[in-house]
């Protein structure tokens, strides 16, 4: 039995399309996620040291009225 598949131009290009967007989609989802694991990791594991107190700025004083 022969089968003679035809896909017009306009359906390729649409599906190649979706594959193109999937792994494109798939690309940023998964670089997203490892930057959350890894901020994750960094949050659980980062102890409170002398150098973290120092690097994080306290609250500015007042501004004088006065001049």
């Amino acid at each position: 039995m022969n089968v003679w598949a035809y896909i017009d131009p306009g359906s390729g290009l649409l599906i190649w399309q979706a594959v193109v967007a999937f792994f494109v989609g798939l690309v940023f989802y998964l670089k997203q996620t490892r930057e959350w694991l890894f901020g994750l990791f960094r949050k659980l594991f980062r102890g409170k040291s002398h150098s973290d107190a120092a690097a994080k700025p306290g609250p500015l004083p007042p501004e004088p009225h006065g001049r």
